[in-house]
């Protein structure tokens, strides 16, 4: 039991989902033909033009009365006052040609169109004139269904407790009558048969079957399937079914938009229908003032007073209402505006912010980058520096190197000499040991030996000596006798190079460069005598080459 209520209800749930789908599809299809009313009625303007121009042709009588007809049947509920003109028009004509079957068939159209127009006064005179008794049988049912019609209008204009039952009674007994009249071969047999299980026996099941009849037989465009739709949507709605009342209510309205129907009570109920369920959509409250204005528009057009007064009755509060949600989406929208503006400046004063952030990091960046610029440029100079320093490192343990080396030499020589010495004072040859003592060409020896080894290594560490010496002489050079070799210096440059590294007394220089003291100071006083600052000179020598290269 509980697995089938459980079927029950998921099938039920199912099928409510595909009706509202439907529906929404039918709702979508309502609103583009709504948006195309133009069109249907330039055609049926353009069909209704073709039959005037038709009727201005030399017809016959017969023929013109027909046409008369026509006009009034395409007029009946799209405009009252031509619809009137050419039901009038029939009248006089088919009084002319005496055919009194037409002038009682137009006579009760006529009171048909006066019952459409809220002309109810006039139009329960005009049927009081006719004579029952005098008319053709064909006519019955015309007669007896323009009596139920009229009087329901008016039980609809009433909408008491007093008249409108009375006329909803008449209506019903006017229906009975017609109904032995209703044969089967006429397109509204079924329509009408469910109107009277509506309004006599009170049998919606059997009305309902009978319209489900007519929709399935009569074309859209018809309006005996408008009427059907109409009445199938209340019988539905009356037993509380709202989706099915909804989707043959949209029905009902989209083909009185497809027949040109301007008397359309269909699409001023779907109005109200929509408006009740504004309350789950705001999108229903819109269509809803969208909807009753255009059936309002109609109303006045087509000079219906009945859908006119009801229309302006329901209209204030559907207006009221959209006005009201119109005001509550504006104060929604002024808030949104408001947050947005408030975001927005927010958002300016954040850009702002970033954008001087981002100035202030540029600018450190470009600090950072000339600082980094500044320290490669330093690291370049101290590797410069340090490769120099290196260089003279180098050059200095040269110097050590050969001050070693020459000391090195001096201690073989001087072995050397005190063998040479025991040697000759045991073989008694001290004579000639005296010789070799004495030979100057010993001294020569060991001086070039020095002075070469001197220049050069004096030169390696110092080799712009010669050119930053001459720059204090007037002269601009020191004297050569002949031309010099590379890496070599004259007498006065070597003297002076020796000053430069400390050795300052002419006896020192002297038993360093194997001359005596007067010669080393004849040398110095000849140079200083060529000195541009013979004062400082000596000074100013020990401050050449400070920088080494």
């Amino acid at each position: 039991m509980l697995r089938r209520l459980l079927y029950t209800v998921f099938f039920c749930m199912l099928a409510g989902l595909s009706c509202q789908a439907s529906n929404q599809k039918l709702l979508s299809r309502l609103d583009s033909i709504l948006s195309n009313r133009e069109a249907y009625h330039n055609s049926k303007e353009m069909y209704i033009s073709i039959l005037k121009n038709y009727a201005k042709k030399k017809q016959s009588k017969e023929e013109l009365l027909k046409i008369y007809e026509d006009l009034y049947q395409e007029y009946y509920v799209y405009q009252f006052d031509s619809a009137r003109v050419y039901i009038n028009k029939a009248i006089l004509l088919s009084q002319q040609i005496k055919r009194t079957d037409h002038v009682i068939q137009n006579l009760l159209y006529k009171v048909q169109l006066f019952g459409i127009g809220g002309l109810y006064s006039e139009a329960s005179n005009l049927l009081n004139t006719i004579q029952v008794n005098k008319m053709p049988k064909e006519l019955y049912f015309l007669y007896y269904i323009t009596r139920f019609t009229l009087y329901s209008y008016r039980s609809d204009y009433c909408n008491d407790d007093y008249y409108s039952p009375r006329y909803r009674a008449l209506a019903a007994y006017s229906l009975k009558m017609a109904m032995p009249y209703l044969t089967s071969n006429m397109p509204e047999y079924d329509f009408y048969h469910g109107e009277y299980y509506i309004y006599v026996t009170r049998n919606d099941k059997k009305a309902l079957s009978y319209y489900f009849k007519t929709i399935s037989h009569q074309k859209e465009t018809s309006r005996y399937y408008a009427m059907a739709c109409f009445a199938i949507a209340n019988n539905y709605n009356a037993h509380g079914d709202t989706r099915k009342y909804e989707k043959y209510l949209i029905q009902a309205c989209i083909s009185d938009a497809l027949c040109n129907t301007r008397e359309n009570l269909a699409l001023q109920d779907f109005a109200i229908f929509l408006f009740k369920e504004g309350q789950k959509s705001e999108n229903h409250v819109e269509r809803a003032d969208k909807y009753i204005n255009i059936a309002l528009e109609d109303a006045k057009l087509y000079n219906n007073r009945l859908r006119i007064l009801e229309i302006s009755q329901k209209l204030p509060t559907i207006v009221s209402t959209y006005e009201g949600m119109i005001k509550s989406n504006n104060r929604k929208l002024e808030l949104t505006i408001s947050i947005i503006s408030i975001l927005i400046f927010i958002s300016i004063f954040g850009i702002v912010l970033i954008f001087r952030q981002n100035k202030l990091l540029a600018l450190h960046r470009k600090q950072f980058c000339d600082s980094n610029n500044q320290l490669t440029l330093l690291n370049n100079k101290l590797n410069i520096l340090n490769s120099a320093l290196l260089d003279t490192n180098r050059k200095r343990e040269g110097l050590a190197k050969l001050y070693i080396d020459l000391c090195a030499k001096y201690i073989d020589r001087l072995s050397k000499y005190q063998n040479l010495v025991k040697r000759k004072i045991k073989a008694n040859q001290v004579n000639e040991l005296l010789s070799t003592i004495s030979s100057s060409r010993l001294s020569e020896e060991n001086a070039k030996t020095f002075t070469n080894r001197f220049d050069k290594a004096f030169l390696d560490l110092y080799p712009t000596f010669i050119d930053e010496f001459n720059s204090l002489l007037i002269d601009g050079q020191s004297k050569k006798k002949e031309k010099m070799p590379k890496n070599s210096m004259t007498n006065e440059q070597r003297i002076y190079a020796l000053i430069r590294l400390g050795v300052q007394e002419s006896s020192e220089i002297a038993s360093l460069l194997f001359y005596s003291p007067q010669t080393i100071y004849n040398y110095r006083s000849a140079v200083k005598n060529r000195a541009k600052n013979k004062d400082t000179f000596d000074d100013d020598v020990q401050n050449l080459c400070t920088i080494i290269k």
